[in-house]
């Protein structure tokens, strides 16, 4: 119900258009009882030697009901077949047009509810902390967006206006046939229970079902997620048959979960067919009866033979309906679970926008684990930068170097203690703004499957041609970007794979560049290339840390020399800091680690 009730959250801003779509439904019923109702004179007065009187039918209402029917066919030009056949030509013709506008507004309506989960989704997802994206892999975060997502797409929009048509024809058939005999009517729902009883019944069994199901096709998501990122590792592992076989287990594990659906599926027709004809056997005794008797005319009994054949569509399409609306249900509780998913950081209430940095950061008895540790990742940092000058963070992998360095953009929140700029706390600044300040150029570098020109345009998506060439010029990039065919207008492919290491990182320093935030942040930029390489990022690094309050996490400890400050972190704890000079008069780790680089020998 919690889905159905988000749902319904949803339809109210469009309940104007989902009305209008409901009284073209009900013009729809209205036409279908009027088609079916021609059947009773087809009987009585065109396939019988001797016309039927309909003083014979009992019900008053009935009697009324068909003389209205008579007098409209006696409208009509030509004899009572050309009557008929006009009459059943027009009808139709007016039930479409009902029916295509219904279907057309009922649509609309379903289409844009489901946009409107789709980009609240991608939106709640981009507003989460990087916590968030270390517990959830990226395989089932793009399994729920996309596959959930669909499934619910071809419920609601499918289904949702066939639902309500079959409910408002099958109300109105019911009605009618009620009106043409009470007794017949009552004969043929008999079995109306049994079949909403096996109705529910699968329902529910085909949400449990279909839950499992899309779990397993989250967990086969992942799995080719990961073996199409790490195609190279697995080549180089020669490892394509151990993952060959990995997706083979796990695909039939789907293919098990998705058979036990369809076997529901495929249940439900049958045996709503079986009932039917099970409840159309009493109609046989009753019939034969009162027709011998000449209670009831062959016409009214065949308009009443008609419209409950006429009945079973909408009855099976309904229960077919409500089968799809229960797996649609596991995919939307999974949905909605994504986006009742608490967001770590938030702007606080009151948050203003951070213009600048005027004096300096300020680490404050910062400490920080993750949710699911209970062991701290940083303990009591204290620390000071401030404004223009380079601070480098050193230690082993595992320190807590790039965790601490993430606290300022707030990628993450310190479990205690706190982040200041110019005296004030960081959590008190927009997180937008907060981010429009700081540039980030990062080991592993990110690009787009785009052109050379909007990677580097992701620093600043308003900059001009002359501001991105004049950036890349900064970053050493310009004169291999101008020996592309198609210079800053060639695609790079996916991650930049069609540059080398040292090309990926001067595009994304150009983006650093280009955006000219005022504080800096290098985490081990060049610890994956080779000397040629690295020398020329190391000249454009130096173009961008001009006039940048900058923290660095270094790797190549001969690249942060002439840093003002060297903090050395081990297992969280700052252990030494000081610059280069002062450190490595000290026989301590930060030494340890620069003679393990240089292969000094101990004097």
């Amino acid at each position: 119900m919690k889905v159905s009730r988000r749902f319904y959250q949803l339809l109210r801003p469009r309940l104007g258009l989902f009305g209008v779509s409901l009284i073209l439904l009900s013009g729809v019923g209205l036409f279908e009882i009027l088609i079916t109702s021609l059947v009773i004179p087809l009987f009585d007065n065109v396939l019988t030697a001797t016309p039927a009187d309909t003083a014979m039918t009992s019900n008053g209402m009935a009697r009324r009901f068909l003389e209205i029917v008579n007098q409209g066919l006696s409208a009509l030009p030509g004899s009572l077949v050309t009557q008929l056949a006009l009459a059943l030509v027009l009808l139709t013709f007016f039930k479409g047009v009902c029916l295509y506008y219904s279907n057309y507004s009922m649509g609309y309506v379903g289409q844009r509810i489901l946009m409107e989960i789709r980009t609240r989704l991608f939106s709640h997802v981009l507003k989460q902390s990087m916590s968030f994206f270390s517990l959830n892999s990226t395989g089932k975060l793009m399994s729920r967006i996309g596959s959930d997502v669909e499934q619910l797409q071809e419920a609601v929009s499918s289904s949702l206006g066939e639902f309500f048509r079959e409910i408002i024809t099958l109300a109105a058939l019911i009605g009618y046939v009620f009106m043409l005999d009470w007794k017949l009517a009552l004969l043929a729902i008999l079995i109306a229970p049994l079949a909403g009883v096996l109705t529910m019944t699968m329902g529910r069994r085909i949400r449990s079902v279909s839950l499992r199901s899309r779990e397993d096709a989250a967990v086969l998501s992942d799995q080719m997620q990961q073996s199409i990122t790490g195609m190279r590792i697995i080549k180089a592992f020669g490892m394509e048959s151990h993952e060959g076989n990995a997706f083979i287990r796990k695909s039939m594990q789907l293919f098990r979960s998705n058979m036990k659906a369809m076997s529901i599926l495929i249940l439900n027709s049958p045996t709503m067919e079986l009932l039917g004809v099970v409840a159309f056997v009493p109609l046989l005794y009753y019939a034969h009866f009162h027709i011998v008797d000449r209670t009831v005319t062959l016409g009214l009994f065949g308009g009443v033979l008609f419209t409950l054949f006429r009945l079973y569509d909408p009855i099976r399409k309904l229960s077919r309906i409500h089968v799809q609306y229960q797996r649609a249900l596991a995919s939307g509780s999974r949905v909605m679970e994504l986006l009742d998913t608490d967001l770590e950081i938030r702007d606080c209430p009151g948050a203003h926008d951070l213009e600048g940095i005027r004096d300096g950061i300020v680490f404050r008895d910062v400490e920080f684990h993750y949710a699911d540790d209970a062991e701290p990742v940083l303990h009591r940092i204290n620390l000071e930068v401030k404004r223009n000058q380079m601070v480098a963070f050193v230690g082993s992998s595992g320190s807590g170097k790039t965790t601490l360095v993430g606290l300022l953009p707030r990628f993450y929140d310190p479990t205690q203690g706190s982040v200041l700029i110019d005296g004030t706390d960081i959590r008190e600044f927009t997180q937008e703004s907060l981010r429009r300040q700081i540039a980030i150029v990062t080991q592993e570098t990110f690009l787009f499957n785009d052109t050379v020109f909007n990677n580097i345009a992701y620093g600043d998506i308003r900059a001009s041609e002359a501001q991105v060439m004049e950036a890349a010029r900064a970053a050493l990039a310009h004169d291999f970007i101008t020996r592309f065919p198609m210079r800053y207008q060639t695609v790079i492919g996916e991650r930049g794979q069609r540059l080398s290491g040292g090309e990926r990182q001067r595009i994304s320093i150009a983006r650093a560049i280009l955006k000219n935030a005022p504080i800096l942040i290098l985490d081990e930029a060049t610890s994956a290339l080779d000397s040629e390489s690295e020398k020329l990022v190391q000249e454009a690094l130096t173009n961008l840390i001009k006039n940048r309050t900058t923290l660095v996490i270094a790797h190549r400890l001969s690249t942060i020399r002439n840093a003002d400050a060297i903090l050395v972190l081990e297992r969280g704890h700052i252990v030494e800091s000081g610059n280069h000079e002062s450190l490595m008069a000290q026989d301590g780790p930060y030494r340890r680690f620069f003679r393990l680089q240089s292969s000094e020998t101990p004097v």
